[in-house]
C-alpha cells in the first residue's frame, strides 16, 4: 500500500515563468490551455438544464473541457486517442499525453498537495499510465511498486503506432464557484492507490482564471454545484 501523500516528498512546483518556459518546451501555452478549458465549462453551464440529473452537470463539464483541449491539441498536431475509454491527446513524436480530469480544491495552490476528484476507481488504463510515469522517474526518494496490471502502454495506439516511454500529464481543473474562478495545473503523476494520485513528480500552475466578470459563469443559484465525485457506474456481465 502506497504512503500517505501527507508524507510524500514534494513535487517540483512551477509558477510563472518558470511555468511559461515549461510548457514552451512542450510545444504549449498558458493563454491556449487556460481559455479552451474555460470554453468547455461555460459550453457546459450553457448547455444545462435544471430538469437534468444532479450529476449531470460535473460530467458535463469534463466532456466539454476535454473536447476543448483536445480540439486546441488538433490544431497543435497532437492526435486524440481514447484508449479503453479514457481520452487522451498525444503529442506528435508520441513522448508525452495530455488528461484532463477534475481536482480537488487543493488543485493550483503550490503550498498543498491536490489529488484528482476523489471518486471511483480510475481503471487499468489510468494505474497503467502513472505506473508507466513512476518508471521513468527520476524524483528524489521515488520508488516505484511492481505492479502487473496486464495492460501495456506500448501496444495501445489504435493506428500501429507504439507510444514506447509515453508519459501522461494531468490537466487537473477545479471551479471554484465561492471564489468565482477556475485553477489549474499540468502535473505528472507518479504514483497512485485505488486510482487517486498519492504523488506527484513536476506540477506546473497555471494563473487562476477570474470568472468574476463572467456572466455565465459567475457566481449564480441557478447554476448548480457539480457533485465533488464522478459518477459510479457497476457494470456486471449477465451469463
Amino acid at each position: 500500500m502506497s504512503e500517505s501523500i501527507a508524507h510524500q516528498p514534494h513535487a517540483e512546483v512551477l509558477t510563472g515563468p518558470d511555468a511559461e518556459q515549461e510548457l514552451s518546451g512542450m510545444g504549449l501555452a498558458v493563454a491556449p490551455l487556460s481559455r479552451a478549458c474555460v470554453e468547455g465549462l461555460r459550453t457546459a453551464v450553457n448547455q444545462h438544464s435544471s430538469f437534468e440529473p444532479n450529476i449531470a452537470l460535473g460530467f458535463s463539464i469534463w466532456a466539454k473541457i476535454v473536447g476543448s483541449l483536445r480540439a486546441l491539441l488538433d490544431e497543435r498536431g497532437w492526435r486524440s486517442h481514447d484508449i479503453a475509454n479514457a481520452p487522451r491527446s498525444v503529442n506528435p513524436d508520441g513522448t508525452m499525453a495530455i488528461a484532463a480530469i477534475g481536482g480537488d480544491e487543493n488543485t493550483a495552490c503550490a503550498s498543498s498537495d491536490p489529488s484528482n476528484a476523489r471518486a471511483r476507481r480510475k481503471g487499468s488504463t489510468f494505474d497503467a499510465e502513472v505506473k508507466n510515469n513512476g518508471e521513468g522517474s527520476s524524483a528524489p526518494g521515488f520508488t516505484q511498486p511492481c505492479l502487473d496490471l496486464g495492460l501495456d502502454l506500448g501496444d495501445l495506439d489504435d493506428d500501429g503506432t507504439r507510444f514506447n516511454g509515453l508519459r501522461t500529464w494531468m490537466l487537473l481543473y477545479f471551479w471554484d464557484r465561492g471564489a468565482d474562478e477556475l485553477r489549474l495545473e499540468l502535473s505528472l503523476p507518479i504514483a497512485c492507490e485505488d486510482g487517486v494520485v498519492t504523488r506527484w513528480e513536476t506540477r506546473i500552475i497555471l494563473p487562476a482564471q477570474d470568472l468574476s466578470t463572467d456572466d455565465d459563469l459567475r457566481s449564480n443559484d441557478d447554476v448548480p454545484s457539480p457533485p465533488a465525485q464522478d459518477v459510479d457506474f457497476e457494470i456486471i456481465a449477465i451469463s
